[in-house]
């Protein structure tokens, strides 16, 4: 790790410098050379070189800019290719215009990119590479056709007798920024043809090499003694953090410290490799499992962060690998002792309670060690149809699967009617002494107040069976809702609440927070790590894709094809 942090210096600075080389070179194109040096240009090769050069130098520049990015990810594909544009656009360079000072940068830095070419290993799986044809070959199907139409449609404004073979030349020449060899009459719908194909070029090159760079994510890789070891650190460490047994989701991957006593499981969307929750295993070897898991992603040009961890594993993310730590909201936490029904603090509860009971509603709460078949197939069915095609959430709080046979420790709590399933509570252990709610199902038709219900039933049980606390949902900026509402907040507060207010329109929060409240729960406040302020825009984008909040996804297991 130390061995990677002493040359992280030399790549950053390669990126920055390759960054600005692009950006001149854009700039420098759009600006017209002194004539002397053209007519010293022109004296040697054909006219037209200058004018090619220029359109050349202006791909290569938003090439460059693009591939700083991946440069700074150390990516190995994205050395090779700069290296050859850095040759190139210095070629350009001269061409267009005798730019000499750009010209040496741009192979200074290639020689140094050389220099340090071993800093460049995180290479990409075989996949983007078809991915990167495929939209390239989409790109440039539709640009020629765009191109096309937009030829023929105005075939009145063209000078003379235009030719199909001179219209297919004129639009692939377009796609490079040259022009000809059929005209416009009128200079204005020239222009705009020309803007739009150069536009449309630049596409067909920047989001094919987009994809090219874009760090693949691995296959989700948990062997069966991996999964047996975690279940035996979970046994006795799991009391630690409430979501550890989310751990064992079927879509993460898993990092083991040198002496297996804590691991790391994650999963990489979108380039960033994103931790949830806090190591698992004993604190005393989280910081070497957290050292193995920076590397790991700085090998593999991810971009590392742990969602939703603990204060405790904050503090030690922050300390042993320099990164920052940010409150994204609170876990709710009941402690089962101080719950009672009756007590005026709970009358939201007890009057959505009471209601619904009048209308003949009953709960039941189940060991999944002791559910038959025939159980697990009725809340399978049911779940699946309730769902109704929707995609399915999760990833911090989100086992991913429902009642399984191996899984005899998750409680099941159900509410009925009539003799009807109406909704499905699901909770995995946390620890010896307490649960977690993984998952919330109600039917479209059930009563409200029937989460209420569940909850109810579920406190009392744990109440029977020595269990001391129960996790529910996690309230995403919950402190700035409360305190947004209070009277005295300041401007910025509840300008940050409004914002979230609006937000919450598509993503759950605020409903989340006033359930959640309802229960008069502990709160215990969940953080994002990240290495940098600008990665968090991105690994921001990634948890919700991760969460299902944005896109759609399907966990294939290996034990069942059964989703919740």
């Amino acid at each position: 790790m130390k061995k990677l942090e002493g040359s992280r210096w030399k790549v950053r600075l390669a990126a920055r410098v390759l960054l600005l080389l692009g950006l001149v070179n854009i700039a420098s194109s759009v600006s017209k050379p002194f004539h002397r040096r053209l007519h010293v240009i022109e004296s040697v090769l054909p006219k037209g070189w200058p004018n090619l050069a220029t359109a050349g130098s202006i791909i290569v520049g938003v090439l460059l800019v693009v591939l700083s990015f991946a440069v700074a990810r150390r990516n190995h594909l994205a050395h090779l290719i700069t290296e050859i544009l850095l040759v190139i656009s210095a070629a350009f360079d001269i061409l267009k215009g005798l730019y000499y000072a750009p010209a040496i940068a741009a192979l200074g830095l290639a020689i140094f990119l050389f220099v340090i070419r071993k800093e460049f290993y995180a290479k990409p799986v075989r996949k983007v590479f078809t991915r990167a044809a495929i939209i390239f070959g989409q790109f440039a199907l539709m640009s020629f056709t765009i191109g096309l139409i937009l030829l023929f449609a105005p075939d009145r404004l063209f000078n003379g007798e235009v030719s199909l073979v001179h219209m297919t030349q004129t639009v692939l020449r377009s796609l490079i920024g040259l022009s000809g060899p059929a005209y416009f009459v009128s200079h204005k719908e020239q222009d705009v043809f020309d803007y739009a194909m150069a536009g449309l070029g630049l596409l067909t090159v920047i989001s094919p090499l987009l994809a090219l760079l874009q760090p693949s994510p691995p296959k989700p890789h948990m062997s069966e003694e991996d999964e047996s070891a975690l279940r035996e650190l979970l046994l006795e460490f799991g009391e630690r953090d409430s979501v550890g047994y989310f751990a064992l989701r079927e879509d993460k991957s898993i990092i083991w410290s040198s002496t297996r006593k804590s691991a790391i499981t994650y999963r990489v969307v979108g380039g960033c490799a994103l931790s949830s929750g806090d190591p698992i295993g004993n604190p005393d070897s989280w910081p070497q499992v957290m050292h193995d898991f920076m590397e790991l992603c700085q090998r593999n040009g991810w971009t590392p962060g742990a969602v939703g961890c603990s204060e405790e594993a904050g503090e030690i993310w922050v300390r042993e690998t320099n990164m920052v730590a940010l409150e994204i909201g609170d876990e709710a936490v009941v402690n089962v002792n101080e719950y009672e029904l009756e007590n005026p603090r709970y009358r939201n509860v007890r009057q959505s309670v009471r209601r619904i009971l009048k209308q003949d509603y009953t709960t039941q709460v189940y060991k999944t060690a002791a559910m038959t078949p025939e159980m697990r197939a009725e809340l399978t069915r049911d779940s699946k149809k309730w769902r109704d095609g929707a995609t399915e959430r999760g990833f911090m709080m989100g086992l991913g699967r429902i009642a399984e046979v191996n899984e005899p420790d998750l409680v099941i709590v159900t509410a009925s009617k009539d003799g009807e399933l109406r909704g499905i509570l699901q909770y995995v252990p946390w620890g010896e002494k307490a649960l977690s709610l993984d998952l919330m199902r109600r039917a479209p038709h059930a009563d409200s107040g029937i989460n209420e219900l569940m909850i109810d039933a579920t406190i009392n049980y744990a109440r029977e069976n020595g269990i001391e606390q129960v996790s529910l949902n996690f309230a995403t900026f919950r402190s700035a809702f409360e305190r947004g509402a209070q009277l005295g907040a300041g401007p910025i507060i509840k300008s940050w609440r409004s914002i979230l207010l609006f937000l919450s329109r598509w993503v759950q929060m605020e409903s989340l927070y006033r359930f959640n409240s309802k229960f008069r729960p502990e709160w215990i406040p969940r953080y994002i790590i990240f290495r940098k302020n600008s990665d968090l825009p991105k690994i921001g984008l990634a948890t919700l894709r991760a969460e299902a909040f944005i896109g759609s996804r399907t966990i294939e297991t290996k034990k069942t094809t059964t989703l919740n």
